[in-house]
């Protein structure tokens, strides 16, 4: 069956079923569009794997019943029916769960998708967090939208005592020169807007493209050399062996503070570049490589299991 056949039978079949929004409540979600969504949805569908993050850290998981395909954490959540990529997912699919709250985010081009669904009476919330406060501002939202008001508060609270944790660890400390890269194909990095550059700036460092108003913005080599940082976080590198391959990429600027000082770091993507519950993990790890004389003590927070990779000699 088509999807020009299948979507006006599966909206007639969830109208048999009283999905009409009678007793919904009227929401704004993070971009701004009202959502009517019924009291404690039983049956939610998340299009990015920070949503799904979220979710099941608010102890939702019973409720999921889709994800993105991207969705990997925790291990839980790849036993989930899949409904597709954030940026592209299938509107038949999704229909099939017959959810009754859909859970988005603003990356990406969602507006079609936001809008078909809008017109089957299918509550799509939209996320669009941009720094890490605005991460635990998400989580008391979706707490606040599912019903999981207590797990939102605690899950807020511990997030909240970390980072200050981080940021008392740092004060005071001067600030190196830091540059984050992305990817190598092209060289891109985080600019302002980007909740990396929140991060570096939390964790007591200096954003070296902080100038910069794109958030992934291209750079060329000249402008790291230029920019001299003295740490470089690498988080983009899909390889077997990351540390071997980036430390033989970078050994050929010795002229790069960072790679002469040994002070090249690969940390984990999904604790740096996912705005999820687990991003102060990725503050953590990145105040433990920018700052490492603040974890000295080995009974200091944060000092244990760190999640970066020092590319040194061995």
């Amino acid at each position: 069956m088509g999807e020009k056949t299948l979507i006006p039978f599966l909206f007639l079949t969830l109208q048999l079923l009283g999905w009409t929004g009678v007793g919904a409540e009227t929401w704004i979600d993070e971009v701004g569009r009202k959502v009517e969504v019924r009291p404690q949805p039983m049956r939610i569908v998340s299009l990015a794997p920070n949503i799904t993050e979220i979710l099941f850290a608010l102890d939702l998981a019973d409720r999921v019943v889709g994800v993105s395909s991207y969705c990997n954490y925790p291990p839980e959540a790849m036993k989930k029916e899949k409904v597709g990529g954030y940026i592209s997912p299938s509107l038949e699919k999704i229909l099939s769960l017959k959810p009754d709250l859909v859970i988005g985010t603003a990356d990406g081009d969602l507006k079609p998708f936001v809008h078909k669904m809008a017109a089957l009476g299918i509550p799509v919330y939209i996320v669009n967090p941009t720094h890490i406060e605005e991460v635990v501002r998400s989580i008391v939202h979706i707490g606040q939208l599912t019903s999981a008001v207590p797990s939102a508060n605690r899950l807020r609270a511990s997030m909240e005592r970390r980072m200050q944790r981080v940021q008392e660890a740092v004060k005071g400390r001067p600030r190196p020169r830091v540059l984050h890269v992305l990817s190598f194909e092209p060289l891109m990095s985080s600019g302002k807007g980007s909740w990396v550059h929140d991060l570096i700036e939390r964790s007591g460092g200096q954003n070296v493209i902080e100038g910069r108003k794109d958030r992934h913005p291209r750079i060329s080599m000249e402008e790291v050399i230029r920019k001299d940082p003295q740490v470089i976080l690498l988080t983009g590198m899909v390889l077997k062996d990351p540390l071997a391959e980036q430390r033989k990429w970078w050994e050929r600027w010795k002229e790069i503070s960072a790679v002469r000082m040994g002070r090249v770091y690969h940390l984990e993507p999904d604790l740096i570049l996912r705005p999820s519950p687990r991003i102060v993990e990725g503050l953590e790890a990145m105040a433990r490589v920018i700052h490492p004389e603040a974890y000295e003590n080995p009974g200091a927070e944060g000092s244990r299991g760190t999640q970066g990779s020092v590319m040194r000699d061995q």
